[in-house]
C-alpha cells in the first residue's frame, strides 16, 4: 500500500463534518469578535476584563436585566428565522425593518379600534393583522422578483423606507393622540395588552418566539416545502428542472419572512410601546440579518445568536455607563462578528 492510500484512508476520520467545521468556524468568530472588541475597549482607555463583566451584569445580573434582555431578543429570533428560511433559498430579503413597521401599524390599528371585550381574541386578531400586513408587504418584493426578476434585495431595501414613512405619517396625522407631540401616537386598548412575567417584566411573546423555532426547524429539515427551499438555495436551475416551481418559491419566501417580521412589528406594539411609536425598533430588521448569519441559517443557531447579539445590546448600556467605553464600540462588535464570521465560513468550507 502506497503512502497516499493510507493517507486517504486516514483522512475521513480526521476530517470533520460539514455541520462540525460551521459550529468551529462560528465559534471562532465570537472568540476574534470579543478580542477585536476588547483592542477596541483598551483603545478607548478602557479595561476590556471590567467592560465585560459590567456587560455580562447589566444582562444577566438581575431579573429585570435578564428580561430586558429578552425583550431584545424576541424581535430579532423572530425576524431571524425568517430570513434564514428565505436566505436558505437564496432569497435575500433586506425589507424586514419595512416588513415589521407595517406589522406594527396593522396590529395598532385593530388593537385601537377593534370593538372587542374579549382579552384574547382581540389580541389574536390584531396579531394576525400584523402578520398578513408583513406578508403583503414581502410579497410585493416577491412578486416583482417571480414576474418581472426585479432584484429583491433593491426593492425590499427601498421598501422600508416607504414603509417607515408611511408608519411616521399616520402617527403624526390619522393616529396621532389627541393633545400629544407629533410622534406619539395612539395608545391600544388595555384589553390589547400583552401580559407580562413577573419579575422579568418579559411579555407572553417569549414563549411564541421559542415555540417558532422548533417549527422553523422542522419546516426546514422535515418537510417537502423545506426540502424545496433547500433545493432552490443549492441549485436553482437543478431545482427548476426537478420541477420545483421558483417563481412561487420566491413569493412563498418572501411572504413566510415578510410574515415573522410583521408578528415581531405587532408583538412591539401589543407588549412593549403598547401604542403607536415610531421608536418601536431599534433597527431590528437589519440586526436581525447578523442574527440570521450568525445562526448559519439554522433555527436553534438563530435563537442562540439572537440572545447573543440581545446581551450584548443590553448590557452594552450598563458597560457605557459603568466603565465608560462608548456605546459605539458595543454596536461595532456584531458588526465584526459578520466579517470574521464571513472569513470564517470561507476557511471552513475550502477545508
Amino acid at each position: 500500500m502506497s503512502v497516499s492510500q493510507a493517507a486517504a484512508r486516514l483522512a475521513p476520520p480526521l476530517r470533520l463534518d460539514r455541520r462540525a467545521r460551521a459550529l468551529l468556524a462560528s465559534a471562532g468568530a465570537v472568540l476574534l469578535s470579543l478580542v477585536v472588541g476588547g483592542l477596541l475597549v483598551v483603545i478607548a482607555g478602557g479595561d476590556p476584563v471590567a467592560a465585560y463583566r459590567a456587560l455580562l451584569d447589566g444582562a444577566l445580573g438581575t431579573p429585570y436585566g435578564i428580561g430586558q434582555m429578552l425583550v431584545l431578543a424576541i424581535p430579532l429570533v423572530i425576524i431571524g428565522l425568517g430570513l434564514a428560511l428565505a436566505f436558505r433559498g437564496r432569497v435575500y430579503n433586506i425589507g424586514a425593518e419595512g416588513q415589521l413597521f407595517m406589522g406594527a401599524l396593522a396590529a395598532g390599528v385593530v388593537a385601537i379600534f377593534l370593538p372587542v371585550g374579549f382579552d384574547p381574541l382581540l389580541i389574536g386578531a390584531a396579531t394576525v393583522a400584523g402578520v398578513l400586513a408583513g406578508a403583503a408587504w414581502g410579497g410585493i418584493v416577491g412578486v416583482l422578483r417571480a414576474r418581472w426578476g426585479v432584484n429583491e434585495v433593491i426593492t425590499s431595501l427601498l421598501l422600508n423606507f416607504v414603509a417607515i414613512l408611511i408608519f411616521t405619517y399616520c402617527v403624526r396625522r390619522p393616529l396621532r393622540a389627541p393633545g400629544s407631540p407629533d410622534l406619539q401616537g395612539r395608545s391600544i386598548q388595555p384589553d390589547a395588552a400583552l401580559p407580562a412575567l413577573p419579575d422579568l417584566a418579559v411579555h407572553i411573546g417569549v414563549f411564541l418566539a421559542l415555540l417558532l423555532v422548533p417549527l422553523a426547524a422542522y419546516v426546514i429539515s422535515r418537510t417537502p416545502f423545506g426540502f424545496r427551499v433547500r433545493m432552490l438555495g443549492f441549485n436553482a436551475e437543478a431545482a427548476r428542472t426537478a420541477g420545483v416551481r421558483s417563481g412561487r418559491m420566491v413569493v412563498g419566501l418572501m411572504v413566510i419572512s415578510g410574515g415573522l417580521a410583521g408578528l415581531a412589528g405587532g408583538l412591539q406594539v401589543l407588549g412593549v410601546a403598547e401604542r403607536l411609536d415610531p421608536g418601536i425598533s431599534q433597527g431590528y430588521g437589519f440586526t436581525a440579518i447578523v442574527v440570521a448569519l450568525l445562526g448559519r441559517l439554522n433555527a436553534l443557531g438563530v435563537l442562540l445568536a439572537g440572545l447573543f447579539i440581545a446581551l450584548l445590546q443590553s448590557g452594552g448600556q450598563a458597560m457605557s455607563v459603568i466603565e465608560g467605553v462608548p456605546y459605539a464600540i458595543v454596536l461595532a462588535i456584531p458588526a465584526v462578528f459578520v466579517v470574521f464570521l464571513l472569513i470564517a465560513d470561507r476557511f471552513a468550507r475550502g477545508s
